[in-house]
């Protein structure tokens, strides 16, 4: 019979809220263990911990973990991560902007005294989302990068393929190099100010961004 022609090399489960959650997970990893003491034999591969659940210590041991979000610097469960990913884009051009003029597309913004603005080579194409605050009353936080050294605003919306920052006191010259996350400001909140999730910024990206990758710090 087919069941004696097919070996099992592994079990798993995935837990759907160990961030938010914890009992939730313990509901979940007893549902399991109750399917695995009904199973004939152990497979020999039984996991279930993503970063979340496998930083909680030993709650949900099995054969192996499925670290995920935090391997590239994403907050899972409470921890601190290291920042491993970023994206960063060049200025290409630096302007002033009178008092009263606006930026970008739909003018939803407007300069109220004179500004000096930025324009940075990345946009929603490469996986720096429009999404922005909708007014004051918007409980996302404002969008920033990091440029020279400090977060600036991104001022107007964000288009295909640029963005606008406001960078009034500082020396900024086209070449320069913004830090849109895994810097000052980080991938977490990047996507906080996006009404995202860290996972949707790292999958968003762009096929015409270049990926490098560094050895350890």
């Amino acid at each position: 019979e087919l069941k004696d022609a097919v070996g099992w090399e592994g079990v798993f489960t995935h837990f759907h809220s160990v961030e938010a959650d914890p009992e939730s997970a313990d509901v979940q990893w007893e549902r399991f263990q109750g399917a695995l003491g009904r199973l004939p034999h152990r497979p020999p591969l039984v996991h279930a911990a993503n970063s979340a659940a496998a930083l909680r210590g030993q709650c949900y041991a099995g054969d192996l973990v499925r670290p995920g979000i935090f391997l590239y610097g994403g907050a899972a469960g409470g921890a601190d991560p290291r920042p491993v990913a970023s994206l960063r884009a060049r200025v290409l051009a630096v302007r002033t902007v009178a008092a009263g003029d606006t930026v970008s597309y739909g003018a939803t913004w407007r300069s109220a005294q004179p500004t000096t603005v930025a324009t940075l080579g990345v946009g929603y194409a490469d996986g720096f989302l429009r999404a922005a605050r909708s007014g004051e009353r918007d409980a996302r936080p404002p969008r920033t990068v990091e440029l020279g050294g400090r977060e600036v605003p991104v001022v107007g919306r964000v288009t295909m393929d640029m963005c606008m920052v406001a960078v009034d006191d500082g020396v900024v010259a086209a070449g320069d190099v913004a830090t849109m996350y895994g810097g000052i400001v980080s991938l977490d909140a990047q996507a906080a100010a996006a009404g995202t999730v860290s996972y949707e910024l790292l999958t968003a990206l762009g096929a015409r961004v270049i990926r490098r990758y560094l050895g350890p710090a």
